[in-house]
């Protein structure tokens, strides 16, 4: 059954059962001493970025939380040009950003740069843009969870056996159980479109992790239909308008459904 065909109050007591309590999140949060989270798929324009900038700035407004945002995309460096668009609207924004170029050859790794924002902040954020394998290998070592948006598109669907094995690479440093996710966005629910991709995206998710030697050191799944990101408006509106705390509520929703299994 559709989430969509249920009463409006067996939906909210559904989402209820299946959200970590804000409380809960805090307390999590503050007894891991700092969240990091990773979002990226190993292909350009999956809607890593808006990603990023909508669950940095639900953590920060909604939990009070400090974050901070590393974009990694060296190409287009793009929190740090949503960045400047906000500047210059005289917005304020909630959550401080770091900029990691990978290839600085003089720089330092991008996980000893994760390991001090740690120390300075709640949450941090790491948007893996164009920054390759290397870097998404990094933030997996890293990392309690990975988030892979993935548009109900078969051109993005292939890429995730081999986003899921770099992370499954990476996880092999990470003294905790790497949790990724692998979140369906742009979901349209007037097109059968969603509906007819989450067995195509499950079936990939299982050949893959099948073909990787070391599952057992990540486990990654798949959040419920009732929480799949809709292709709102608001998403492509964001860039010359700043969201509001409401915009971020679909993703924090989200957030809160993927990380109830993580902070068991």
């Amino acid at each position: 059954m559709k989430i969509s065909t249920l009463p409006r109050q067996q939906y909210k007591q559904l989402l209820r059962e299946q959200l970590l309590s804000m409380d809960e999140l805090l307390a999590w949060i503050k007894s891991i001493g700092c969240l990091v989270i990773g979002v990226g798929m190993l292909k350009g324009g999956t809607g890593k970025t808006t990603a990023s900038i909508f669950i940095a700035l639900w953590f920060a407004w909604k939990l009070g939380l400090k974050v901070c945002v590393v974009d990694t995309d060296d190409n287009s460096q793009s929190v740090v040009n949503w960045l400047k668009v906000r500047d210059a609207l005289s917005d304020k924004v909630p959550f401080d950003h770091v900029v990691y170029d990978a290839k600085d050859d003089d720089g330092v790794e991008l996980d000893y740069i994760i390991e001090q924002l740690k120390d300075a902040y709640d949450v941090v954020i790491v948007d893996t843009g164009g920054a390759g394998k290397e870097a998404y290998w990094e933030v997996c070592k890293e990392a309690h969870l990975m988030i892979l948006p993935v548009a109900p598109s078969g051109v993005e669907v292939v890429r995730i056996p081999p986003t899921l094995r770099q992370a499954a690479r990476g996880s092999k440093a990470n003294e905790n159980t790497l949790r990724v996710s692998v979140v369906m966005i742009k979901c349209d629910n007037r097109t059968s479109l969603p509906a007819e991709q989450r067995p195509a995206i499950a079936n990939h998710v299982e050949t893959a992790m099948a073909e990787v030697k070391n599952s057992d050191l990540v486990v990654v799944s798949m959040p419920a239909e009732a929480f799949e990101i809709s292709n709102s408006p608001d998403y492509p509106r964001f860039w010359e308008t700043m969201p509001k705390p409401s915009h971020t509520e679909e993703w924090g929703a989200c957030m809160r459904h993927i990380l109830k299994e993580v902070a068991a």
